[in-house]
């Protein structure tokens, strides 16, 4: 396989900013085609990317024999019937993140995958985060120990994306700010400490600035082109997840789109050797030398772009056929624990993995 052939359904913001200009940093790759429902939109993104060809209906994107793989990027609740669509279609696909927001539905994605022996992978963009890769190396290496715990979030203290429009549709989106930035921090902690079985989960959603909300800016501005915003506005603006593992791990999660606290992303690792702790481009590792507790600073010297790393793993998976860094189970197990979340919150219980 020579040049890998792309086609982008979905012309939003995270296709703009993310997808389209990661793939034109690898070599050997060619987008050929976009579609979107909003016809202005995507012509608009074509014209400024390049993008010869241009569709209304994904469908007929798909319909190209030449296109090799596909980059979903449209609102959540599409992400099942295009994946399956474009892997039904003989395509390689790459799908942003949640994938899905209930085990059975990560798991019929996965299915149509193995059955049309297709790529699959979600995008889940921190787990080529320099900091994250450092810290895989220590984990991998046993130089943290056995990870027993574990704990992070994505904090915003205003800043709803799109308010109004699909993100705060939960018909469209299927959840707040869970679905959205929690599932970053989320997917990097499990992947972080070797995704064990989950076997409980427990949450809290709750929407308590939808009278005061304001709108965080993303997508950007430029990219909402022909974009109509209903006004709807019924998601969490804040969420928490607690995860118990069947190695006895537990996982502390949090997110929020507005609340009252100081903005940042973290995450905390404690194992019987070392701990570690993140925030931003910070890292800083807690052990002991001797009968001495010692804080260590590791030198970040290798900094990259995780959207250009992610794109090009995910071309390489399909030129090699190695199985993504999002293994099925991982994808399946996510899914998982998103739902768990909100029938606990829902329910106002603990919710067992084995129910859902």
């Amino acid at each position: 396989m020579d040049t890998i052939k792309v086609g982008i359904i979905g012309a939003g913001g995270i296709a703009q900013h993310s997808h389209i200009p990661s793939y034109k940093k690898v070599d050997g790759v060619e987008i050929v085609a976009i579609a979107d429902i909003n016809e202005a939109k995507a012509r608009g993104t074509a014209e400024k990317a390049e993008i010869p060809k241009v569709f209304k209906d994904y469908r007929d994107l798909l319909d190209i024999k030449e296109i090799d793989a596909v980059s979903i990027c449209t609102p959540n609740v599409f992400h099942k019937a295009m994946s399956i669509d474009a892997l039904n279609a003989g395509k390689h696909v790459i799908c942003e993140k949640p994938v899905a927001a209930k085990g059975s539905d990560a798991s019929e994605i996965i299915d149509a995958a193995k059955k049309n022996e297709r790529i699959f992978m979600a995008a889940q963009v921190q787990r080529f985060n320099h900091i994250s890769q450092i810290l895989k190396d220590f984990i991998v290496r046993g130089d943290l120990g056995e990870i027993y715990y574990v704990k992070g979030g994505y904090l915003r203290r205003r800043g709803i994306p799109g308010l109004g429009g699909w993100f705060t549709n939960k018909a469209l989106a299927l959840g707040g700010c869970m679905m959205d930035i929690g599932v970053h921090a989320l997917d990097r902690m499990y992947w972080l400490i070797g995704s064990p079985q989950p076997v409980a989960v427990s949450g809290m959603v709750v929407q308590k600035f939808k009278d005061n909300a304001v709108d965080g800016g993303w997508p950007p501005l430029a990219t909402r082109q022909g974009d109509l915003f209903t006004g709807v506005n019924d998601v969490d603006d804040m969420a928490t997840g607690y995860v118990k593992f069947d190695n006895g791990t537990v996982l502390f999660i949090e997110a929020s789109w507005a609340t009252n606290c100081e903005p940042y992303n973290y995450l905390e690792l404690m194992g019987t050797k070392a701990g570690a702790k993140s925030t931003g481009d910070n890292l800083k590792i807690f052990s002991e030398i001797g009968d001495n507790l010692v804080d260590i600073a590791p030198v970040i010297s290798r900094k990259n772009d995780p959207s250009v790393e992610q794109m090009k793993h995910f071309i390489e998976s399909i030129r090699t056929g190695k199985e993504p860094i999002t293994t099925p189970d991982e994808i399946i197990n996510v899914a998982k624990i998103l739902e768990g979340i909100y029938k606990s919150a829902e329910t106002g219980r603990e919710v067992l993995i084995s129910e859902l």
